[in-house]
């Protein structure tokens, strides 16, 4: 069973997907969930931008994740499940892996972005999902669709 379940939310289709996914399977197993974001910014907006430009859309993004997560935290409690939220300052797959690890989770639920492997190649950008699938020490579910 799943007690104890980490969302990984990056505020996109599928991500809002994982954590209805994510209640479903609280429901059923009586456990908690916490949800998880980064606002750690890519390595290639990292390179080009002024670093206090960096902090200042780090700072916006925690507090505009912060808003959201707490909208999901109140709809998870109605449904009668123990729920909590950290915002992290980590590359997001390797964040969500060792938070993942060092609180020990059972179960990692998140979207996948499906980028093709040409958009990779020319942004720069590998996939979240793909590392924390291949890192993770507990079970991952990747949510392909939003539908």
């Amino acid at each position: 069973m799943f007690k104890k379940i980490l969302v990984a939310y990056d505020n996109g289709e599928k991500a809002k997907k994982a954590v209805e996914e994510a209640i479903e399977i609280a429901k059923n197993s009586k456990g908690e969930i916490c949800l998880l974001t980064s606002v750690k910014m890519p390595g290639f907006i990292s390179s080009v931008a002024a670093p206090d430009l960096i902090k200042e859309l780090e700072n916006d993004s925690r507090n505009y994740f912060a808003e959201i997560l707490k909208e999901y935290e109140d709809k998870i409690k109605k449904e009668g499940i123990l729920v909590s939220s950290v915002i992290i300052d980590q590359s997001p797959g390797k964040g969500i892996v060792r938070y993942a690890e060092k609180e020990e989770f059972d179960l990692i639920v998140m979207g996948s972005v499906n980028r093709g492997s040409i958009e990779r190649m020319l942004t720069g950008l590998g996939s979240v999902s793909n590392y924390v699938l291949q890192h993770a020490k507990c079970p991952v579910l990747i949510i392909k669709s939003s539908d």
